[in-house]
């Protein structure tokens, strides 16, 4: 075999591999997940409360961004969303969150989590922070 046909043969080989790994996007070209606002204070509230919040979803990258899944920390904080699943470069979308306060009162801390395809940050940490104050007393 020339040494012309054994590389022909290497390379068309080489590119019938069926598990080859695709090639990686570039970190510039990669999707860039971006909320705002990153965190939020709902400031002081009473206790068995609802109140709600809406955030800001953005591409800033420059490949679209999948959004796996939009998930609270705990059951007191209910994701509300229309949110579409692709947000192309550039692009936006929204979500609200619904927190609803415990009975008791003390400082309130919890978390959203978005999780998508943006490589350099694949699960997004929004915080939610209230003072749930005590209810006042009646005098008797």
């Amino acid at each position: 075999m020339t040494l012309a046909l054994a590389l022909t043969a290497f390379l068309l080989s080489a590119a019938l591999v069926p598990d080859a790994p695709a090639p990686a996007a570039s970190p510039a070209a990669a999707p860039r997940i971006v909320v705002e606002p990153a965190s939020f204070d709902f400031g002081t509230i009473k206790p068995a409360h609802v109140v709600e919040k809406e955030f800001v979803l953005r591409n800033h990258g420059r490949t679209d961004l999948r959004i796996d899944s939009i998930v609270s920390s705990c059951h007191c904080a209910a994701i509300l969303a229309d949110t579409k699943l692709l947000v192309k470069p550039g692009a936006s979308t929204t979500f609200r969150v619904r927190l609803t306060t415990p009975e008791t009162a003390g400082r309130l801390q919890r978390s959203v989590l978005v999780k998508s395809n943006d490589p350099a940050q694949p699960t997004l940490e929004v915080k939610l922070e209230a003072f749930v104050v005590a209810p006042r007393r009646e005098k008797d």
